[in-house]
């Protein structure tokens, strides 16, 4: 395979605007086509590159050929393959090397233009439902907690129904080309990674308790793997009959109607803030598995079946949030006060997660950087720490700031602006993000 290597394309990239019909959807391709500078051949060279890079089964249909992708340009058909058009315009924005949250909100805005073009209805998650602040939109949608009224742990109850997630026999195949590949990368001696044992969620609801109406939460999960997540993950793989997992299961679904297959994650983040009142930011391994570089809680890990349910017994979130701390920060639970913020839902990739608060008692920011240099257990998925004056002004900036604006992880931002809420109260930092 040749290389392909030209010039930075200059200026942002023509956006699809308005498609009314096909041929307007084409033309617009074809602009963006321009713009990036890539011949046919070009593209679909690199089509192929990125469908290997996500490890697609080698099966018929897969890989582009020149002929399918010439015809994507031409104005003499009925209909095209969603799959490979999005695949076309992911390759033709990669030209600005863009980040993975940036590149994906342009790409909403393409599968838009083709569900209209094709006279279908337009992906929506409704405009009041993603977080925002300012110009920064964040996929991710709360689903109990304001950030005021911390969740009390007595009142989160999570029960496990002991079977493991049924997958589609395509997502199945899917599943078995990544154990093969990791179990031939693990025997070769290179960087591979551990199918562990996962929970994914079965069900979630909130109801109110008490003469305050305190929130009372039920989480039910059932059993998944690692190995399964990153199949379910696969979200603009094409299927067989033409479609997408997203497509198919995920664009336009409340979170809790889609299959559970695709609910293989439970996340835990947290965000630190030192004594002396710095918040901790992290940036994510490029060498992770998702989300790769992004900029993240101070803390974020998985819940997994055998470190937060041991014996099948049902995991407790705050253990499993105070394991995560300890794991990437070398922090002890007495070290610090936990709190538990929100339930959300990353709705772009079906990823859920706890969000926490954790403010050290006595460990300042040169304290904290003087312990985490003593050597941190999975110190290698945080590569950077950053830190913020932990104000409402000083915070919101950060968020807003232009080389980190589009470089979020999808739940931080919403981690970080209830975090505010806690300590200021929700008016105060409101009234800041106003100002922006």
């Amino acid at each position: 395979m040749r290389t392909v290597d030209r010039g930075a394309p200059v200026g942002p990239p023509p956006e699809p605007g308005p498609t009314p019909d096909l041929a307007t959807l084409t033309d617009r391709l074809a602009r963006l086509r321009e713009w990036a500078g890539l011949s046919l051949r070009d593209i679909a060279e690199l089509v192929e590159r990125l469908r290997l890079a996500r490890r697609t089964p080698d099966e018929p249909g897969r890989r582009p050929s020149y002929g399918a992708v010439h015809a994507l340009f031409q104005h003499d058909r009925k209909r095209l393959n969603e799959g490979l058009f999005l695949d076309v315009v992911r390759v033709l924005l990669d030209r600005q090397s863009p980040h993975q949250s940036w590149r994906e909100q342009q790409i909403t805005l393409w599968r838009n233009a083709y569900r209209t073009a094709m006279g279908g209805r337009p992906v929506s998650d409704g405009p009041h439902r993603d977080f925002s602040i300012g110009p920064l939109r964040t996929p991710c949608r709360i689903l109990e907690g304001d950030g005021e009224h911390p969740i009390p742990e007595e009142n989160v109850r999570v029960v496990v129904n002991p079977v493991n997630v049924k997958l589609p026999a395509e997502v199945a195949q899917w599943r078995d080309v990544i154990v093969d590949r990791q179990l031939r990368l693990r025997h070769d001696g290179r960087e591979h990674v551990w199918n562990g044992p996962r929970y994914a969620v079965e069900d979630f609801f909130a109801t109110r308790v008490g003469p305050v109406e305190s929130p009372e939460v039920t989480l039910r999960l059932k059993h998944s793997d690692y190995y399964t997540f990153l199949a379910a993950q696969r979200l603009d793989d094409q299927l067989s009959d033409g479609g997408t997992l997203r497509s198919e299961y995920l664009d336009g679904r409340d979170p809790r109607e889609v299959p559970e297959f695709m609910r293989s994650s439970f996340g835990l983040n947290v965000a630190v803030v030192t004594a002396d009142g710095w918040l901790v930011v992290s940036r994510r391994s490029s060498r992770l598995g998702i989300g790769q570089g992004q900029w993240n809680s101070s803390a974020n890990e998985g819940l997994h079946r055998n470190l937060d349910g041991p014996g099948g017994v049902a995991p407790n979130l705050f253990r499993a949030a105070e394991r995560g701390v300890r794991e990437e920060l070398r922090l002890d639970q007495d070290q610090y006060e936990l709190r538990l913020l929100a339930f959300v839902v990353v709705t772009r990739l079906s990823q859920w997660a706890a969000l926490f608060l954790a403010r050290l008692h006595t460990t300042t920011r040169a304290g904290f950087e003087a312990n985490a240099g003593r050597g941190i257990a999975d110190g290698w998925e945080h590569p950077e720490f950053d830190f913020v004056r932990f104000t409402p002004a000083d915070v919101v900036d950060y968020l807003l700031r232009d080389d980190r604006r589009d470089y979020w992880a999808p739940a931080a931002p919403v981690l970080f602006y209830l975090s505010l809420v806690n300590a200021f109260g929700r008016r105060a930092v409101d009234a800041e993000v106003e100002r922006r």
